[in-house]
């Protein structure tokens, strides 16, 4: 008896199709077998290894903080697990993404050069950040290009530039002028198609003129530099929240919460301070194996040049 056979020789079409009636059922609505395929993709491992961005969230939230959550000594601990750490792997997650989209669609609308591809809403959910390869391929080697003006014409509008502005940062505003006074995309893209099939001096020279640039051309630099602008931009907003904002948070929390019992006498100046060293560990994989503090992490690196200054007077 053979159950489900499939060789090499069968093709893969085939074999689903001729199996379908082998697949388990999983209700009549396929709500639950919905739900299994989503959770299934979600589980999907790309061939370099890496998780989705959904599935990533959702494994560190319930592994790595859900062990910190209940592994925490107090429930200010539990409470910097919620409000400090749960934020920051969402920010790693899904924040930068929406960053950099969000910042390369404002300088795309702002200065009229895309670095964004925008889908059929043209609109800031729509939008999705570039990258350096793809701004080459849309700014530079336009004499190499089919249709070179009205292809780059239509990419620029297609992407939510200005194309009155992308001619003016190729020096081209003049010959623009010569084929059309209007200045909105449509206007102008409407004008250089017409120009195209009348054969119009005016489009004549402005094609060539877009041909005539150099590769490495100041649109290019500009798109270039604005890029990388957006993702360093993006990099310090992180580093800035993830490394000073939401700790800073939390300590101030802290102090402000056990200060108030200082002041009402119900906890020792020796309690508040050991509760202030908590708030700003430098390292801790568990509370029974290994914990350093801030004040701990300074004595052992004094200790440490104080061995090393041993060592060389023994040497000596």
């Amino acid at each position: 008896m053979i159950i489900n056979s499939y060789s090499a020789a069968t093709p893969r079409a085939n074999y689903t199709q001729n199996n379908t009636k082998n697949q388990p059922s999983f209700g009549n609505k396929g709500i639950a077998r919905v739900a299994f395929e989503k959770l299934g993709e979600a589980c999907d491992i790309s061939p370099n290894g890496s998780l989705t961005r959904s599935m990533f969230f959702i494994v560190a939230t319930l592994f790595m903080l859900g062990g910190r959550f209940f592994e925490s000594r107090s429930n200010d601990e539990k409470r910097e697990v919620v409000t400090r750490d749960v934020p920051a792997v969402a920010l790693s997650v899904a924040g930068a993404p929406l960053i950099n989209k969000a910042a390369a669609y404002a300088v795309t609308k702002q200065s009229g050069v895309p670095i964004v591809t925008l889908g059929e809403k043209k609109n800031l959910l729509s939008a999705e950040f570039r990258g350096q390869k793809d701004l080459v391929n849309w700014f530079s080697d336009l004499a190499k290009a089919d249709d070179a003006l009205v292809n780059f014409s239509e990419t620029v509008n297609k992407h939510g530039g200005n194309l009155q502005k992308v001619f003016k940062k190729l020096g081209f505003t003049d010959l623009l002028k010569a084929v059309t006074e209007k200045t909105d995309n449509k206007g102008i893209l409407d004008a250089i198609k017409e120009g195209k099939a009348n054969g119009t001096e005016a489009f004549k020279n402005l094609e060539k003129a877009l041909k005539a640039i150099k590769p490495d051309n100041n649109l290019l630099s500009f798109a270039k530099k604005a890029q990388a602008g957006v993702k360093l931009g993006g990099i310090g907003f992180m580093a800035a929240t993830l490394g000073y904002f939401l700790p800073h948070l939390n300590i101030i929390t802290t102090k402000k919460k056990y200060q108030k019992k200082l002041d009402e006498g119900k906890i020792t100046q020796e309690t508040f301070d050991l509760r202030m060293q908590r708030t700003s560990p430098v390292f801790r994989v568990s509370s029974g194996i290994l914990s350093f503090h801030r004040s701990s992490a300074q004595k052992t690196f004094k200790n440490l040049l104080s061995m090393m200054d041993t060592s060389k007077t023994k040497q000596a």
